[in-house]
């Protein structure tokens, strides 16, 4: 995947990664500490990696010996996993359990570089940012953390097209996973209501021609998209209102064309759309045979994008000698953000402790 000179290029990848850290330590309270850093790209000089890290701070990142890297889905950042609201990020839970924790936002996604046609009108260009780039991005930022926390192996924690990336990612560079869970999963499943508007109407085996470089989403969207999977018709009984806002105000904020839109709209790549229209005609885009780390598939039980059929399709697939498959109750797509997500962090923790 990488050319011989990729160890040089990591090197300076880290150094620049110092040189634009600028001021951004922040001590939460007495406990925990968070860094950003802007890692270098070492397939494209033009892009640069955001990414988040966090530890205790009493700890000694370099010697806690064990380390966790988020990966968002195909629309949301890496926000997901730090949700600023108490109680709610994944990210110090796992922090408060002995990690250092990591996300990153893919190019094209967050404060990650958007490539240039994202500045251009969608329909100029073809979609971009597929899951073969952003494994490209999760190798630089998984080389980063072994280098930065003295761990051989890095455990990946991927959500939705995330577990694309990462579960892509174990099958070529499994020597540098420790373990991985996969959450809400999309693997090979024929999803009919999800394809339909993807179809070349010539062609129905493949995607329209003409869907797009990216795509603009609103909060209103977001919010009737997760609140259509919400089974009670009070969306409280599942989802805070106030977690959402800060969710989606934080999404927002990270995309400076957002007040280009009335409503505001964030930017999102359309290379998934690709990937998507794959998985959803059966078509996977990795191969989970390959993958032979410890595994655990989670979902939310009412979720209609990361079905059981899939799921357990997936498992099925996977030759790792450790493998696991959970469902929880009450919970969509976005149970990570919801009231059991509880459930999720504690199943997910047991797994990763064990």
């Amino acid at each position: 995947m990488k050319k011989n000179y990729r160890g040089l290029l990591v090197f300076v990848s880290l150094l620049i990664a110092f040189l634009f850290i600028g001021n951004a330590t922040v001590t939460y309270g007495k406990e925990i500490v968070r860094n950003d850093y802007f890692i270098q790209s070492t397939d494209d000089p033009e892009i640069r990696i955001y990414v988040r890290e966090k530890y205790n701070n009493t700890t000694d990142p370099k010697r806690t010996g064990k380390a966790v890297l988020f990966c968002h889905g195909a629309t949301y950042p890496g926000d997901t996993f730090d949700c600023p609201v108490e109680g709610y990020s994944w990210m110090d839970y796992a922090v408060n359990h002995g990690y250092v924790a990591y996300y990153l936002d893919i190019r094209g996604y967050g404060r990650s570089t958007r490539p240039v046609v994202m500045n251009e009108d969608a329909n100029k260009n073809e979609p971009i940012v597929r899951f073969t780039a952003a494994m490209e991005d999760v190798d630089d930022v998984v080389d980063f953390i072994r280098k930065r926390t003295n761990v051989e192996k890095v455990s990946l924690i991927g959500w939705s097209w995330g577990t694309v990336i990462s579960g892509g990612y174990a099958t070529e560079h499994g020597d540098k996973v420790n373990k991985l869970v996969l959450y809400a999963p999309v693997y090979s499943h024929e999803v009919p209501a999800w394809t339909k508007n993807l179809q070349d109407p010539n062609n129905p085996d493949q995607i329209k021609p003409d869907i797009g470089a990216y795509r603009l989403v609103s909060e209103e969207a977001a919010k009737s998209r997760w609140g259509k999977q919400i089974v009670p018709e009070d969306k409280t009984e599942w989802r805070e209102e106030r977690v959402f806002k800060a969710w989606i105000d934080e999404i927002m904020a990270n995309d400076p064309d957002r007040d280009k839109h009335s409503p505001p709209k964030f930017r999102a790549p359309n290379g998934v759309l690709i990937d998507i229209f794959y998985i959803f005609t059966k078509r996977p885009v990795y191969d989970a045979s390959k993958i032979t780390v410890p595994t655990l598939i989670i979902r939310g039980d009412d979720d209609p994008t990361a079905t059981e059929p899939d799921a357990k399709g997936l498992m099925a697939e996977i030759k790792a000698p450790v493998k696991r498959y959970i469902s929880i109750a009450n919970g969509t797509h976005f149970v990570g953000l919801e009231k059991n997500r509880l459930q999720l962090f504690r199943e997910v923790q047991t797994f990763l402790d064990e």
